[in-house]
């Protein structure tokens, strides 16, 4: 792929990685037949194509992630399936990377957004935490028709509400330590 930083962008060590990155694609599409999001939605630009070529123009261009670009870059599952059918070899993991710390650091996210990454970020870590919220979602559950009801966010509400399990699990077995065995 042909790009277009001026010497000064290139001063930035990090826009000379994307740039050697940028340059290996060669535009063929093997990463789309791969790519779980561009099969599940059918948007180029859910695409590691896409993707590139938003970030491209997000980098040359010098400008802020928009909307648009955070949102895609959001939608990759960085499973890095596009990584094993490029026959260019493009590092896509490095660049994807890239645009997402751009993202962070030049896109104001919704407020919804901001509120829903800071609790997934207190309660996913934690063992504890994480059961208290998924005994919530179990008794929450039935509601999710109602939250449906009021739409807007409560809508994505009822969403996650619905994925809870159906049957609260119990705690698991204690983990025990096995000694290697061997020959």
């Amino acid at each position: 792929m042909q790009t277009s930083f001026s010497p000064a962008q290139l001063a930035d060590l990090a826009i000379r990685e994307a740039d050697a990155i940028l340059r290996k694609c060669v535009h063929c599409g093997f990463c789309t037949a791969t790519c779980p999001t561009y099969v599940e939605l059918g948007n180029e630009l859910d695409s590691p194509r896409g993707r590139i070529y938003l970030i491209k123009d997000m980098l040359e261009q010098d400008r802020p992630a928009s909307s648009e670009v955070a949102l895609h870059i959001d939608r990759c599952l960085s499973c890095l399936s596009c990584m094993t059918t490029c026959p260019s070899g493009v590092d896509y993991m490095h660049l994807v990377d890239q645009a997402r710390v751009r993202v962070e650091e030049t896109y104001r996210r919704p407020l919804g957004d901001r509120l829903t990454r800071s609790l997934l970020a207190a309660i996913l870590p934690y063992r504890g935490r994480f059961r208290l919220a998924l005994a919530a979602a179990f008794f929450a559950r039935p509601l999710a028709p109602a939250l449906d009801a009021f739409g807007g966010p409560f809508r994505r509400l009822a969403a996650m509400l619905r994925l809870a399990p159906a049957r609260f699990p119990g705690r698991a077995p204690a983990t025990r330590i096995h000694p290697a065995a061997g020959p």
